[in-house]
């Protein structure tokens, strides 16, 4: 599967750059799509959603109360962005370091699941990849500028890429 990491700048800001993954030959991100399939029945949660993700990416950053962990398993990183009991949207995240937040998608607290592949699932993949990303050094991520840095494009084919991509604001 060929993704990219793309950041979010509506979301980001001085205290940590939000991304999402766009999936090859797709126009739209994973939160893209979120967004997309629940804005009808539930615009008030994504507005909360959404006002969350600029809240953590200008004013507070990656503190633990936006967050709640023990999504998936405990080393792949995946977590919730933290809601309410009564909310009945769950938006999938993983957590780089103090500086980024790359967002996945999501499903309804009901149980029902959207798609063919379940976005947790789907994430944690992803995540698993950016570590060893991270681990080898194609990508790293700046606390003091709050982004990710370098190959933020992944091909399985074993194309290369365009080189290093590098997002700034």
């Amino acid at each position: 599967m060929n993704y990219e990491i793309i950041e979010l700048q509506q979301f980001s800001g001085k205290r940590a750059g939000i991304y999402s993954v766009m999936i090859a030959d797709d126009n739209l991100t994973l939160f893209d799509h979120f967004v997309k399939a629940h804005v009808r029945e539930h615009a008030t949660e994504i507005r909360s959603i959404t006002q969350y993700l600029s809240y953590i990416g200008n004013r507070y950053g990656m503190q633990n109360r936006f967050f709640k962990v023990k999504r998936g398993r405990p080393a792949d990183g995946v977590c919730a962005l933290f809601d309410h009991p009564e909310k009945k949207l769950r938006l999938y995240c993983y957590r780089v370091g103090t500086a980024a937040l790359i967002i996945g998608g999501g499903t309804p607290r009901t149980g029902r699941r959207s798609g063919v592949v379940i976005p947790e699932k789907l994430l944690t993949w992803i995540a698993r990849d950016i570590s060893h990303k991270i681990r080898t050094g194609d990508i790293y991520w700046s606390e003091q500028e709050a982004r990710l840095w370098g190959n933020l494009i992944y091909r399985s084919d074993g194309k290369q890429t365009s080189g290093r991509q590098e997002i700034q604001q």
